[in-house]
């Protein structure tokens, strides 16, 4: 054989070489790129911190007995958890203290579960979806029992001094309750509802006090708030292209040789790699959607796993703050098992402002779906808007909200048609009668923000009333209880 034969396959050998490290390569890159493994994956007490701080009660309910209740909202965290010393006192710290000694678990019914709640004084954690109690247990440090095993998952959890040595949980996917009990009270638990007591929180007491119908939701019987309007913009607009860029860039790698960008006619921008492999949206109203082809490896996750999964991406995909840098603060709102019936989690996050929670009328702040460990979908609408100004609200003076049981007598007629056209009620000749079935309806009142779709808001986030009924939130101003409009999920 010839050397320049010789010389050629060897050329060639190492051409192949070269292109097979480099795929390799590129696979690395882009793959954990796009499952958010190159920033802290290994480091799980970073990741168990993200997770903690999303995890959040929808609220606190504490009472104090003699249908006297506070309602705290989940932006209090100091109540829930607290990272400072051993000495500082919330749930989470006490039910660290709880599980120390040997407890027993015994299965409860619905109406024992609801009358120890009520029976002295208690205080209860409220969770917006369920949480498997392995994971609930890992993330915030509680010991998990063998005699835990019989509790699947927790969607409240709360402590009673009717029995002081007991800790309470609902499973309301399974529709069971649980007592579990130590052989004395180990925590500090009524030092903490004295406490709070003492902080002077608005008092709630039951709809049915107040109007006269047979419904239990807790509403305040007045509030005091500093919430203002203030002015936002989208996270980002299509001829911001050096931002835009920057943030695809994160997706696809810094080099975009690979990269096809396409602008349709009403100006959105698409980024692709391959034949739709993988693909990032930006849309015209500033939101963001990216799609990833599934690939399907065999890796099942744990609803925590899947979720460390998620956080991780987007920490690694733009954060928690816009693209101008206006922070915001994440909560973990609903989580939804198999929702394409491909295995796999969607994970839906709002955010808080100031500790408010801020509403869409229509979509959410951040929806990312997860299955077998990697991300197929994932969509960011935050906002954008002055630091400084947001800030300086917290200096407002107070001014007395709308009376929630006014503004219900007030509106009740706009919040039927609501229900009437989502199919929730159907329509009455009884009139006089209305009033009465709505207000037997709602399920819950708070206050928040809202980022209306309507051109009345003109580009305005404003406080509000949310007089919840079923799936439906139904939006007030805070102050003139005048409609601002709906959203139904």
């Amino acid at each position: 054989m010839s050397k320049p034969i010789v010389i050629e396959k060897i050329k060639n050998l190492a051409i192949v070489v070269l292109f097979i490290s480099t795929v390799l390569l590129l696979y690395f890159f882009w793959g954990n790129s796009i499952n958010g493994n190159i920033n802290n994956q290994n480091d799980q007490n970073d990741a168990n911190d993200r997770i903690v701080e999303v995890i959040k009660p929808e609220r606190l309910v504490v009472y104090f007995g003699s249908d006297n209740y506070t309602v705290i909202p989940d932006g209090d965290t100091n109540i829930w958890k607290n990272s400072g010393s051993e000495k500082d006192i919330n749930m989470v710290g006490e039910l660290k203290r709880f599980g120390q000694s040997d407890i027993l678990v015994k299965e409860i019914t619905d109406k024992e579960y609801q009358e120890v709640m009520k029976y002295d004084k208690s205080i209860c954690a409220e969770f917006a979806y369920d949480i498997p109690l392995t994971d609930f247990c890992s993330h915030f440090g509680i010991k998990k029992q063998q005699s835990y095993d019989a509790i699947e998952d927790v969607t409240e959890v709360g402590y009673s001094t009717a029995y002081a040595e007991s800790i309470f949980i609902r499973d309301k996917k399974n529709h069971k309750y649980y007592q579990l009990y130590s052989d004395k009270d180990h925590t500090r638990f009524k030092k903490l509802i004295s406490t709070i007591k003492t902080k002077g929180y608005s008092p709630y007491y039951p709809l049915s006090t107040y109007l006269g119908v047979e419904n239990d939701t807790l509403v305040p019987l007045s509030v005091e708030s500093n919430m203002r309007s203030f002015s936002y913009q989208q996270d980002a607009y299509v001829h911001q292209t050096e931002e835009i860029n920057k943030f695809a860039k994160s997706f696809f790698g810094k080099n975009f040789d690979f990269i096809r960008k396409i602008t349709e006619n009403d100006g959105t921008v698409i980024y692709m790699y391959g034949y739709g492999q993988r693909v990032l949206i930006v849309n015209t109203d500033g939101s963001f959607e990216y799609k990833q082809e599934q690939i399907s490896n065999g890796t099942e996750q744990s609803m925590s796993e899947a979720l460390i999964t998620a956080v991780n991406f987007i920490q690694g995909h733009g954060s928690w703050e816009s693209l101008s840098r206006a922070s915001m603060t994440p909560y973990l709102k609903n989580v939804i098992a198999d929702p394409d019936k491909k295995g796999g989690y969607r994970f839906v996050f709002g955010t808080e402002i100031n500790g408010s929670r801020l509403f869409y009328e229509q979509g959410n702040a951040v929806v990312i779906d997860v299955s077998d460990g990697q991300v197929s979908y994932y969509k960011r609408n935050l906002i954008s808007f002055d630091q400084d100004e947001v800030n300086s609200l917290e200096a407002a003076s107070y001014d007395s909200a709308f009376s929630p049981v006014n503004l219900i007598a007030q509106n009740y007629g706009y919040i039927y048609d609501i229900l009437l056209k989502e199919g929730i009620v159907k329509e009455s000749a009884d009139q006089p009668y209305i009033f009465e079935d709505i207000a037997k309806l709602i399920t819950n009142m708070q206050t928040g923000y809202i980022k209306a779709e309507s051109k009345k808001n003109d580009d305005r986030i404003k406080p509000v009333w949310v007089v919840s009924i079923s799936n439906i939130d139904i939006f007030f101003d805070l102050y003139k209880a005048e409609p601002i409009g709906y959203s139904a999920e």
